[in-house]
């Protein structure tokens, strides 16, 4: 059996080729690095979207709620890490008794209102602390910016005392790692600030987080029963979103805050709930709606006022264009601009007879006068009979004055000669 010569080139060319690709891949190193960007698509929307797949992840239903309108129908875990500013006392009610006749598990952070308050205008002891954590005797507490106990809550003074610059830096600053204390007596590292605390001052609270040796009716963490459910207040709940969730023992943290299961449902709340327009504008645009009100009774007032008698209504009826064309020769006529009217009337007689005769217009006046008295004589015309080279002269003639007789006798044998060329 003989093989031809360019089979066996093939193949020693296909050998080849499959060599050298051998050779260049065990020349390449692979190199695995990890690159850090921006969030894209589900988890740029969804700050809580890597929590939500941790909680999947142990058999529980994640429900992400962009925006707050009222608690879920059924008991469950409710992860409030949307600011409450625009809470009513009633959605407080609503939120607390959830918790309390479901036997649900809340978990909020207090809402600092002191320069949200200066900003509005009002006073600064005016509203300044949480209603729905006032109602569970839970406060806020300040260690301030050098980690001093100071028992006076943090006032708007202490931060119109520091300059801009700090300001933007303790808030662009993350906060510190740290090592927090389990009631099993585990030991974690997460990231608190540790300017803020809370304290129960009822002591309600069945078990709290702090630091090891600090203070026991303070931390980061409060828990407590109410009703047939709980409440977990946090300092913070920057830890389980996207970009914290993997960093320390956050993960570890959340799982035991919410003590996850199979089969349970978990709310994450993570959007800013705003009201209603109208409500909005009636608590911090009151001014603008007394302004407009005003104005809108000025219109009203001003367009209810006549001047003067009503105007006649205008007639439906459409009128001929003769009409206005002879309107504006009166206006002219009675402006002295008689002599112009004629010398329009003559200059259309021209190109009329320029059209119809072209070598008319090579004539000088008074060969003109005769071919145009001629073209009468043979046309016998029964209006312009006896019409004499001197009668044209005088009909084409624009620089004498005539009366209105004349001119209406002028015209209307410039009209007919015209008609007829």
């Amino acid at each position: 059996m003989r093989i031809s010569i360019r089979k066996l080139i093939g193949w020693l060319f296909f050998l080849l080729l499959l060599a050298f690709f051998l050779w260049v891949n065990s020349r390449i190193e692979y190199v695995e690095e990890k690159i850090s960007g921006d969030f894209r698509g589900a988890a740029l929307r969804n700050p809580m979207l890597a929590v939500g797949r941790l909680a999947e992840h142990y058999g529980a239903t994640a429900h992400h709620v962009p925006t707050y309108r009222k608690p879920p129908r059924s008991g469950g875990t409710l992860v409030f890490a949307a600011p409450r500013h625009w809470f009513t006392p009633e959605q407080n009610d609503a939120l607390l008794d959830w918790a309390k006749t479901e036997g649900s598990h809340l978990i909020v952070v207090p809402q600092q209102l002191q320069q949200r308050n200066m900003r509005m205008g009002r006073k600064k002891n005016d509203t300044t602390h949480d209603t729905l954590l006032a109602s569970l005797g839970i406060s806020v507490r300040n260690q301030g910016a050098a980690g001093e106990d100071t028992d006076e809550p943090y006032s708007d003074e202490d931060a119109d005392a520091l300059p801009d610059l700090l300001q933007k830096i303790m808030r662009l600053t993350k906060p510190e790692t740290l090592t927090i204390e389990l009631p099993d007596g585990t030991h974690l590292k997460a990231r608190f600030n540790p300017q803020w605390r809370i304290k129960d001052l009822e002591e309600n609270s069945d078990w709290h987080i702090s630091d090891p040796g600090d203070y026991a009716e303070d931390g980061y963490v409060l828990s407590q029963m109410l009703g047939k459910g709980r409440v977990t207040v946090l300092t913070n709940l920057d830890f389980i979103n996207n970009r914290m969730i993997g960093e320390d023992d956050h993960a570890a943290l959340f799982v035991y805050l919410v003590s996850l299961a199979k089969g349970q449902d978990i709310w994450f709340v993570h959007g800013t709930d705003v009201p209603a327009l109208w409500r909005w504008t009636v608590n911090y645009a009151w001014t603008v709606l007394v302004a407009a009100a005003l104005l809108l009774f000025t219109w009203l007032w001003s367009i209810s006022r006549r001047f003067g008698p009503l105007l006649p209504a205008r007639s439906r009826a459409r009128r001929s264009i003769a009409e206005h064309v002879a309107a504006s020769a009166r206006y002219l006529w009675r402006g002295k601009q008689g002599q112009a009217l004629y010398r329009t009337l003559c200059n259309d007689f021209y190109q009329r007879a320029y059209l119809r005769h072209p070598h008319w217009s090579q004539l000088s006046v008074q060969e003109l006068n005769q071919k145009i008295a001629l073209f009468v004589h043979e046309s016998q015309i029964p209006q312009l009979s006896g019409l004499t080279e001197h009668d044209v002269g005088h009909l084409l003639d624009t620089t004498h004055p005539r009366d209105n007789n004349q001119f209406a006798a002028d015209s209307h044998l410039l009209d007919i000669l015209r008609n007829r060329l």
